[in-house]
């Protein structure tokens, strides 16, 4: 554990996160800053992918740490800009929650604003790896998740329900699950091979995604492994059943789902798309390998 100087930091703010609630916040979190003789400058995004642009760009050399303000699609804008400039295993990153899914502040037991104020104004540093996805010449990197099949289009379709809130979610998953597909795939799992059609594969390096869902129970941010569920094949009620009990991590208690540990893995098949993160972003093929301590945090949290 490290611990930084934290005397000045750039705060990042999603202004959409959370329905515009999020600005309003930001006049007691810099209140807690300046009480605890923090310095800092504050951005809004300003387009889909602006952090990514800001911090490729901008000089960050005089802050002790970024500051996110938003939910886990600003997280991952600003984890590809810090990992894409360089800038990510000497420049930390806080996180304090602001969004419809907040997996990595639940990671890190931040439940509120007070909460990840008091971890970032200690001071006290982690690393974590991260997840490198190459297709092709494109690299872009992921801290949370990457889903395919069923968890992909639950996805998908909970972005067009948008309007109902959190609820989406659920009645996105009931819909999906009522019109199952399985699909072909063909991974490589380190030496191993899946060549078949299945259900669902996920990979996480956190134990939370989404909306408090505990998809892999057994993750940690800095062991050096990716954990993945692949679900091969299942009745619709069996899987209604299992996704009630991605809430309590029981689901892996299910024999239907396959709990593994890789360093390395890839999808082959071609033209699928994927959930990166929660964002409806990429498509197979991938390549996928951990960068252990790739990333610095703001956590006072044991993560080990």
């Amino acid at each position: 554990m490290n611990r930084a100087q934290n005397k000045k930091i750039c705060i990042l703010v999603n202004r959409f996160a959370g329905h515009g609630r999020t600005v309003k916040r930001l006049p007691n979190i810099w209140q807690s800053f300046k009480v605890a003789s923090i310095d800092h400058d504050t951005f809004y995004s300003e387009y889909p992918g602006y952090f990514l642009d800001f911090i490729t760009n901008e000089k960050l050399e005089k802050y002790d740490g970024l500051v996110v303000v938003g939910g886990d699609g600003t997280i991952h804008e600003v984890v590809n800009g810090l990992m894409k400039s360089g800038q990510g295993s000497h420049l930390p990153l806080g996180v304090i929650p602001g969004g419809s899914g907040n997996a990595f502040a639940d990671d890190l037991g931040i439940k509120n604003s007070s909460q990840a104020i008091k971890q970032i104004v200690s001071g006290q540093l982690h690393s974590i790896d991260i997840m490198r996805i190459s297709r092709g010449d494109n690299i872009s990197y992921a801290f949370n998740i990457i889903a395919w099949g069923i968890a992909s289009d639950v996805n998908i379709r909970a972005e067009k329900l948008r309007r109902l809130g959190n609820s989406r979610y659920s009645l996105s998953a009931i819909i999906s699950i009522l019109n199952l597909n399985k699909k072909p795939i063909l991974l490589h799992l380190d030496n191993d091979v899946v060549d078949d059609k299945v259900i669902l594969f996920v990979a996480l390096n956190t134990v939370h995604t989404g909306k408090g869902m505990k998809m892999a129970p057994h993750a940690k941010l800095n062991d050096g492994l990716i954990d993945l569920l692949l679900l091969k094949d299942a009745s619709r009620l069996r899987i209604l059943k299992i996704f009630i009990q991605l809430f309590s991590g029981k689901h892996i208690t299910d024999p239907l789902i396959e709990y593994r540990h890789a360093k390395t893995f890839s999808i082959q098949t071609k033209g699928d798309r994927l959930n990166i993160d929660g964002e409806n972003i990429g498509q197979t093929p991938i390549e996928v390998s951990l960068i252990p301590s790739a990333l610095k945090v703001f956590t006072d949290l044991k993560l080990s």
